[in-house]
């Protein structure tokens, strides 16, 4: 069975604008690569994905990515058209499970990612929410689907609405590492409270504001 994982990436342009207040767009920049990076290696440790691919606006000449990751061109629109289009290419292309998520979450770890899939292989969804339980920061579902994504405001409960709409008994996988992404400067200090040296560039910066 062919397990995909698409992480996606906005470009460096847009890379955390809320945290402009507290961070330059050079340390802006630096922590969206940290986070991606961390997403990758995560899904790399996880032995149930068998393919990853980033859907981004970047090209080949302005990412750097691991070899073996396929790069998809973000269509534009927001990220349920990057997902949706995502998931109708891997279909094509014979994938029979994906993990839709995005680059933004720190503390992810390979472990959480094989629960979320091995929930979600229960009964073909799995929805993980974000911190707040507002939010959805991943979704697992067999494919062909006719599932729906609706990441944005409220998304958690507008998952569980379209799972249902569909007759699907989705599994909710709440894990720290899924639920904690990055939004508002709060999350800086919660970040650092819980992380590795990677992320302690950040104590300077803060200091500063």
């Amino acid at each position: 069975m062919s397990c995909w994982a698409v992480v996606a990436l906005k470009s460096s342009a847009e890379a955390k604008g809320r945290l402009a207040e507290v961070l330059t767009v050079e340390q802006r920049v630096r922590l969206a690569r940290l986070m991606f990076d961390n997403v990758i290696n995560a899904l790399r440790h996880a032995q149930d994905i068998d393919n990853i691919a980033v859907i981004t606006p970047e090209t080949p000449e302005t990412l750097t990515l691991e070899p073996g990751i396929t790069l998809l061109k973000d269509p534009g629109g927001d990220l349920n058209d990057a997902f949706s289009h995502a998931a109708q290419l891997l279909t094509q292309r014979g994938a029979r499970e994906l993990l839709v998520l995005p680059a933004d979450l720190p503390l992810l770890s390979g472990v959480e990612i094989n629960e979320l899939i091995r929930r979600g292989r229960q009964g073909g969804l799995a929805i993980a929410p974000d911190k707040q339980s507002l939010g959805t920061n991943a979704v697992f579902v067999t494919l062909p689907t006719a599932f729906r994504f609706h990441f944005g405001l409220r998304s958690f409960i507008k998952h569980q609405a379209e799972a249902a709409a569909h007759g699907i008994n989705a599994q909710l996988v709440a894990l720290p590492g899924l639920a904690f992404d990055i939004d508002e400067p709060q999350d800086l200090d919660m970040l650092l409270a819980q992380s590795s040296e990677r992320y302690t560039f950040l104590r300077q910066a803060l200091k500063r504001t």
